[in-house]
């Protein structure tokens, strides 16, 4: 049926225009190799410009669906969220890819701190010698760069910025059942490390090689950067609210660097979050 109407997207009929590309929008990613193909045997640059936005527009709406689905779901997978957020810039991204690209480092981690005798402050500085030394993880210089924003990017470059060296360390943590969460500061992400009663032991700043610091630390930073403190700048947040971090960072990136346009088609995934925030901005 698809090959049968897609001629009709030459139509200079909107009516008709918009109708077949609602068909395809439908379809979903399954149809994107048709459009290719007729993209490269079409020399009109109107009608190119048209499958191409297409094309773009069925890769937004599978973002949009997929983190929606995640942000209805009952369990929070950081990299699944994180995952969603990279797939806006990089559209062929595909999540078995990214999974297989951490297996073996979470196979390590599992193997080397299985001894479930072993303290828990021994096993996270287990952790923190083979995230930052054995597999090389460590911060980049470059913290306005978006491309370090993208989890992809940053498990093949071994390189990123706070929150996404952040939230690459905390997956990690959690897929080994620890009790670490994200802590949302402005302009710095940190990892809480709590009790049974969800009581903050200690801090972990995984831009900063996993150093431990407690809650007079995280009052000092607030006093020397003039920002009034709040509750919520010590106690751990949700999943959720760490990938709303990361997408907001990311906008910011785009924005910095005088690209708007970039900045737009990640800010048109906040709505999803429906108007939380992670004050951010009150930091910059």
């Amino acid at each position: 049926m698809l090959h049968t109407i897609i001629n009709l997207l030459a139509d200079p009929d909107t009516v008709v225009f918009d109708a077949v590309a609602e068909r395809f929008l439908e379809e979903g990613r399954k149809t994107i190799p048709l459009l290719e193909k007729v993209l490269a045997e079409h020399h009109d640059e109107y009608i190119r410009d048209r499958i191409q936005t297409l094309i773009r527009q069925i890769h937004a709406k599978e973002v949009q669906d997929g983190l929606q689905q995640w942000l209805d779901g009952a369990y929070h997978d950081l990299l699944e969220g994180a995952y969603w957020i990279a797939r806006q810039q990089y559209p062929a991204l595909r999540w078995e890819t990214l999974q297989n690209d951490l297996d073996n480092i979470l196979k390590d981690i599992i193997i080397c701190t299985a001894d479930d005798a072993l303290p828990m402050p021994n096993k996270l500085t287990i952790f923190n010698q083979l995230f930052f030394l054995s597999h090389g993880f460590k911060r980049t210089s470059d913290t306005l760069n978006p491309l370090y924003c993208f989890i992809n990017r940053v498990v093949e470059t071994q390189y990123g910025n706070a929150i996404s060296l952040g939230t690459l360390y905390l997956y990690l943590a959690q897929q080994n059942g620890w009790p670490l969460h994200g802590v949302c500061l402005p302009d710095v992400f940190l990892i809480a490390y709590t009790n049974k009663e969800d009581q903050v032991i200690c801090y972990i700043n995984p831009f900063n090689n996993g150093l431990w610091a407690g809650k007079s630390s995280v009052t000092a930073y607030l006093e020397q950067r003039g920002i009034v403190s709040r509750p919520a700048y010590y106690r751990p947040c949700d999943n959720v609210t760490v990938i709303l971090r990361l997408l907001e960072y990311t906008i910011y990136t785009f924005e910095q660097e005088g690209k708007p346009a970039q900045a737009e088609k990640f800010r048109e995934l906040l709505p999803l979050f429906g108007g939380r925030t992670t004050h951010f901005l009150e930091g910059i």
